[in-house]
């Protein structure tokens, strides 16, 4: 509770109020998948990279970049940079191959 004194006209909050604030804070939880090891050795640098300058050329539209997404989480996998999962179960179901074929047409023109 806040408690004023009347002759100085001052304010404090007391312990128990605080105590009771910190009880109340709002408390994280860890990620669904857990943590992953980062990439000191850049083995996997040159997706990473890939992908960002595709979503920077896409405006930020990640359902562009679906093919450098997988190829670089399937380059993490391999290198045992996160635990490997069926990409398939990811989000990625059948993307490989199609969208592929329909990029390297439109590069060639």
């Amino acid at each position: 509770a806040v408690v004023s004194t009347q002759s100085t006209g001052h304010y404090y909050i007391t312990n128990n109020l605080r105590m009771n604030w910190a009880q109340q804070a709002p408390r994280g939880s860890p990620p669904d998948k857990g943590s992953f090891p980062l990439d000191h050795f850049g083995e996997c640098k040159h997706l990473m990279e890939t992908y960002m300058e595709c979503l920077k050329k896409n405006n930020y539209n990640q359902r562009s970049c679906r093919v450098q997404s997988r190829e670089y989480l399937q380059c993490r996998m391999d290198n045992e940079l996160m635990t490997k999962e069926d990409l398939d179960d990811l989000g990625f179901k059948g993307i490989a191959s199609s969208e592929k074929s329909d990029n390297s047409s439109d590069d060639v023109t």
